[in-house]
C-alpha cells in the first residue's frame, strides 16, 4: 500500500519500504504509527517528503536492498545489512521482552536458557536474526516464524509456543485489544529485555542519492530534537495520540 503525505510542490521525494509494526508503524492508525511519524517529520525538516510502501517485512527488506526502493524505516544494526545500506542516526529506542504463560516455568539470564523451548518469533525481524545467530553458534534454538505478533500470541494462549519474543509496545497493544482479563492475566513478561535496540532509517547503497538522503534525514532529526517536537510526539504517543 502507498502513502504520499501532503507537502509543498518543490519538496524532493524520499521512497521508503515499511511493515506493520502497530502502534509504532501501520497504515491503519493516526500518522501511520510514531515512527512513520517521526521520519516524516524530521525528512519535512530538510525539504524532502516520504511515501511509504508497506509490505511483509521480509518483502520490505528486499525491495528496498535492490534499490527498487530508496530504503526502508526501521530497522536495528547487523554487520550483514550494513553491506547494503547505509544507516541513519536512531530514531527510536525498541524494548524487546520474553512472554511467557503465568505458571510455565522459566527464567532468562543467558542465551542458553533458551535451549528446548519452543519459541515464537516474527518473520524478518531482528529477533529472528538473533535466533539464527544462536543456532549457528551450536544453540538448540527451536522457534516458530509467524507473520503477525497477534499469530504469536495466539499460539501463546494456545500453548503451541512456550515463550513469544516482542516489543513492549506493541505487545502490550495487542493483548489490551485481542485478549479478554482472564487471558491477559495468563501472560507474564520476564523483567529482563531479550534486547534494547536502536532503530534506523535504511537507505540502499545501491542508489545515487544514499549520502545525500542519511545527510539530510540526520540533519532533520537533529532539528526535531533541538526544537522539543521529538519529545513532543513521544508524549502524544504515551498519552495514546496513535491509538
Amino acid at each position: 500500500m502507498l502513502i504520499t503525505p501532503t507537502a509543498g510542490a518543490t519538496d524532493k521525494i524520499i521512497r521508503l519500504t515499511s511493515g506493520e509494526f502497530a502502534p509504532l508503524m501501520s497504515v491503519k492508525i493516526k500518522h501511520r504509527g510514531l515512527i512513520s511519524h517521526i521520519v516524516e517529520e524530521a525528512a519535512a525538516l530538510s525539504g524532502y517528503r516520504v511515501h511509504y510502501s508497506f509490505f511483509p517485512w521480509k518483502r520490505a527488506y528486499v525491495m528496498a536492498k535492490s534499490g527498487y526502493w530508496d530504503g526502508s524505516v526501521a530497522w536495528g544494526y547487523t554487520e550483514e545489512r550494513e553491506k547494503y545500506f547505509a544507516y541513519s542516526a536512531p530514531i527510536f529506542p525498541e524494548h524487546v521482552y520474553l512472554y511467557h504463560r503465568k505458571h510455565y516455568a522459566f527464567d532468562w539470564q543467558e542465551e542458553a536458557d533458551l535451549e528446548g523451548i519452543k519459541l515464537g518469533v516474527n518473520r524478518g525481524y531482528l529477533d529472528e536474526y538473533m535466533l539464527q545467530q544462536m543456532q549457528k553458534r551450536g544453540l538448540q534454538i527451536n522457534y516458530q516464524a509467524t507473520t503477525t505478533e497477534l499469530q504469536n500470541f495466539r499460539a501463546l494462549i494456545g500453548g503451541r509456543v512456550d515463550i513469544v519474543i516482542s516489543n513492549r509496545l506493541i505487545a502490550e497493544r495487542i493483548l489490551r485489544k485481542h485478549f479478554d482479563e482472564q487471558e491477559r492475566g495468563n501472560i507474564v513478561r520476564h523483567s529482563r529485555p531479550f534486547r534494547v535496540t536502536s532503530l534506523h532509517v535504511l537507505i540502499s547503497r545501491e542508489i545515487e542519492q544514499t549520502d545525500e538522503y542519511i545527510s539530510a534525514f540526520n540533519q532533520g532529526l537533529e532539528r526535531l530534537h533541538q526544537s522539543g517536537r521529538y519529545d513532543e510526539l513521544i508524549t502524544d504517543f504515551e498519552n495514546g495520540a496513535y491509538d
